[in-house]
This record gives C-alpha cells, structure tokens and sequence, in this order.
C-alpha cells in the first residue's frame, strides 16, 4: 500500500454509544445458512436422513429416525477441512486464500428401550449428543481499482443522512464514522453545500486502489437432547430439543489508496483494521415423523422451528489516514504520526448485545429399502432423498434500547427482506450393503439465497464413503467435496444514485475427512 507519511492522523475508537451495532445483512444469511452434518454416514449420503432413521444424525434433521434403535449405541466423528477461496472484484481476480484444520462434527449416544411384547408401541428411545451445523472458519482476499464508490460514503450517510450534530459525531459510530470524522477524513463543510454540513475527502470518480483482506473463524454447534417411539412398526414420531451456539470471529484489514496522482487533494490512503468477536446461545425444537408405508418405503417429515439466539458483540476498530496537504484546524499545522502493528490496541472494545431469529424450516423426504430381511447382513442397500424448504429472508434481528436502535434493526431487518429469498434445498444419496462392508455416495444442492444475485450462490456438496459394521462394532469413512459461489459487499449504502456497489464474487471450494468410530451395548 502507498504510504506517505505526510499529514498522518490516527484515530481509535473510545467509549459506547447508541450506535455500535457491527452487524449487517451478511451476518443473517451466515448464521441461518446451515448443513446437517453429523456422522460420516450420513455426511456419505449428502446428509439425507429424514426418512431413514438408523443413525445418531437424524436427532438434527428428523428426530423419527431414532425411534428405529432398539439397542444403545455411541458415536464419535472426528475429522479434517480444507477451505480454499479465490475473489473476483471489478474484474480483478485475486490468488487463493486457504484455511486447514482438526474438527469434530459430531459425537452422540443413543439409549433404545423396548417396551414389554404385547404393547402397539414397539420400542422408544433417547438420544443426547452434539453436531456441527457451520464451519465459518475462511480466508479472502480482494484488489481492485473502483472509479464509483468508496467506503467513506457509508460514513456520510451514517452522519448525514442520520442528523448527527457535530458534537457526536465523533462519538455515535466508534467502529466506523467517529473514526472518519475524528481523523477529519469525514469532515464538516458549511459553505459548500454538503448535505447536512459534512464532506467526505475521497472522490471515487478520480480513482481508488481498494484491497480487502478478511478473515474468519468459528462454527455453530448443535447440542441435542432428542425423544422417537415405534408405533407397530409402521409410524415414527420424535421430537428433539436443540440449544445452539454461535462463536464468530473476524479480523479484516481494509484500505483504500488514491490513484489519481494529485498530490494536493488532501487524501492520499486510509486503512481501516477491524475485529469482531459474536457470540450466541440460542434454543430451536424438531419435531418429526416417518411413515413406512411398506417394508421398503418410507416417507418422513419434519419441522425445524426457528432458533432465536441471544447474541453478544465485542467489537474494535482503527482507522489510519494519511491526508496529504491538509491543515488541522486543531493545531494549524500538520499532524505527523508514524505507527506501527495493530492500532486497534489502544482504544476499548465496544460491546453491544441483541436477539436474532433464523428462518423456520419444513423438510420432506422419502426412501427406498433394497431388502429387509431383519437379519441385517441380507439386506442390500437403500437410495434417500430429502427436499427442503427455508426462507431466509424471514431472518429478524431485535436490537435492545432506545427507539432510535430499535427503529435502526427494523431497517436491517427491511433490507434483508429486500436482499433474501425463499430456497429449496435437495439432499440424495445411496448405499450398497455388502455383509459387513458398504459403499456409499451422496449429492446435496443448496439453492441461492439472494433475490438479484450476479452470481449463482448455491451449494454443492459431492460425498461418497465406505463402512464396516461387524459384532456391534463399526467404523465409516467419508470425504464430502464442496463446491460454493457467494457475493461478499465490502460495504452497503443507502443512497442510489445510479450505480449500486458491486459485490464481489467468491469462489469457494473445499473437503473434508470424516471418520465415525461406533458401537452398540
């Protein structure tokens, strides 16, 4: 980055406001857009377990499926990821971005308990156990020239546009616009005409270097406590209480250099450097049924409520601005610093707590049984299918205190309607039983969630593995390739003036090894 050490002025965020929410529309798909995880059996057939029952996992997709334990059984899954992640933005593509490490999908415990012979209801059981439903853990990167918009202009409007008084300006938004304003990169202008008395120095329209570096980790877990009975056989009902829990963390780097070679403009480049750390516990109930309708065909349904999280932002910001021939009009002169490592160590974290609900969901499913001797060593295989249906733009955020924050959450939650849809996501997947050993392949298909997207932004998820089940005793192996288009807003803004912000396009791929050790006693 250009960095002329002439005119350079830091400033850091001090102190809460009324306005410290660092929220915005992506945080709402990232925390509703979530997969099923679970055992490398099910993770082997795409995830489709809402009508096969049989396995720890359908605790988190249709709680039916445990009413078919008749033995207890546990379970734990580790594995390994690898993420890689390459950005498209305003034509410049940038090389990718990787991110490795251990984690542990899922481990879980189920107790089945058959009732006495002449009872309709066959055996009913309990399950408790956890999975991981998202993976945030990302790296990315994007470089480009822009000739129409700049970051600052969010900081206008957040003064402007909000009727800020200069008095808090510096103070109101100390993650973002008190920052700019405090380092006079967004300043007052009285006499030229400014809407509502403040300028930004930037001018996209003569040429900005942008570069955007982001970084994130964390996941969202599933604790579960899950209930089935077997009524003769033929219908199975269960339900699953499920708590939540959300840790996000982000470190973005974000800078913007002038590239029209005017030295007296009085900007020369800003870098802003930002760290958020979410974090949330939330509680969402399943409740599900599988009909076999024959000895080879089940049909199930479910239905996944809502979770609603209370969620807790620490947040810090610093912004670095080097205005070229500027004068202070504190001191008259120019203001010379030189610094060095991360400037966002000195000012306080700015902390504010919330609610957030995600979109309910309804799932249907169906499978097809290739034999069903009760001696399950003669029994050939299957073929599933699941059909989901989620709105993610009924994603709501419900922010705690003044009707000024209050009304700022209802325009977040406008936006996301605007910028969301409804989707229909598609699991498949299959096994071939051979006495003790089986092979096993999946697909899963997650539509994109944006209502104008330029790019597609749907999931695809490429599974296949094998098993050994032998005595009471099994061990599975999967690898799941992933495939994931997204658009990643650097910043939204609320004025239209003809050119709306470019998202940029992500292009994300990756796989993970799950390994599922089990046994029953």
């Amino acid at each position: 980055m250009n960095k002329k050490i002439t005119g350079l002025l830091l400033a850091l965020s001090i102190g809460i406001s009324v306005q410290v929410f660092a929220q915005d529309e992506t945080d709402a798909l990232r925390y509703s857009r979530t997969t099923p995880g679970g055992t490398a059996r099910a993770q082997a057939i795409g995830g489709a377990m809402g009508s096969l029952g049989g396995d720890y996992s359908a605790a988190h997709v249709n709680p039916a499926g445990l009413g078919f334990f008749r033995t207890n059984e546990f379970v734990i899954s580790p594995g390994y990821y690898f993420i890689n992640s390459s950005a498209t933005y305003r034509g410049s593509t940038t090389p990718d971005e990787s991110r490795s490490g251990m984690q542990l999908p899922n481990i879980g415990v189920v107790f089945g308990m058959p009732t006495p012979t002449k009872s309709a209801w066959k055996n009913f059981s309990v399950s408790l156990g956890y999975n991981r439903v998202a993976n945030f853990n990302n790296k990315q990167f994007t470089k480009a020239n822009n000739n129409e918009h700049s970051l600052t202009e969010r900081w206008l409007e957040d003064l402007a546009f909000n009727n800020v008084p200069y008095d808090r300006a510096g103070k109101d938004y100390p993650l973002g616009a008190s920052l700019a304003f405090n380092t006079f990169l967004v300043d007052t202008a009285l006499s030229n005409g400014a809407p509502n008395g403040y300028k930004t120095r930037v001018n996209p329209r003569t040429g900005l270097l942008q570069q955007d570096r982001l970084e994130e980790k964390g996941g969202m877990d599933e604790f579960a406590i899950g209930f089935a009975g077997n009524y003769m056989d033929r219908l199975y009902i269960g339900g699953s209480i499920n708590i939540s829990n959300i840790h996000y963390e982000s470190h973005r780097e974000y800078a913007e250099d002038d590239i029209s070679g005017n030295n007296s403009n009085e900007f020369d480049f800003f870098e802003l450097i930002s760290d958020r750390k979410t974090d949330g516990l939330g509680v969402n109930i399943k409740l599900g049924a599988i009909y076999a309708a024959t000895s080879n065909l089940r049909i199930g349904a479910a239905f996944h409520t809502p979770t609603w999280y209370n969620m807790k932002d620490v947040s810090s910001a610093g912004l670095l601005v080097n205005t070229e021939n500027f004068v202070s009009p504190v001191t008259g002169k120019n203001e010379n610093y030189q610094t060095t490592g991360d400037v966002i160590e000195d000012g306080g974290p700015v902390e504010f707590e919330y609610s957030y609900r995600t979109p309910l969901k309804a799932l249907g499913s169906v499978s097809y049984i290739f034999g069903t001797n009760p001696d399950i060593s003669k029994q050939h295989g299957f073929i599933t299918a699941d059909v989901e249906y989620v709105n993610y733009a009924t994603s709501k955020y419900k922010y705690k205190g003044s009707a000024e924050i209050q009304d700022q959450g209802k325009a977040m939650n406008a936006s996301i309607s605007n910028l969301y849809k409804s989707t229909v996501n598609v699991r498949i997947g299959g096994e071939l039983k051979f006495t003790t050993l089986a092979v096993r392949g999946g697909f899963a298909y997650y539509g994109d969630p944006y209502q104008h997207a330029s790019v597609d932004a749907s999931v695809k998820k490429i599974s296949g593995g094998v098993g050994y089940r032998n005595r009471g005793f099994f061990v599975d192996l999967t690898y799941v390739h992933t495939l994931a288009n997204d658009e990643y807003y650097p910043y939204f803004l609320a004025q239209d003036d003809g050119m709306p912000v470019k998202p940029a396009a992500i292009d994300r791929s990756g796989g993970a090894v799950v390994a599922t050790i089990g046994f029953k006693f």
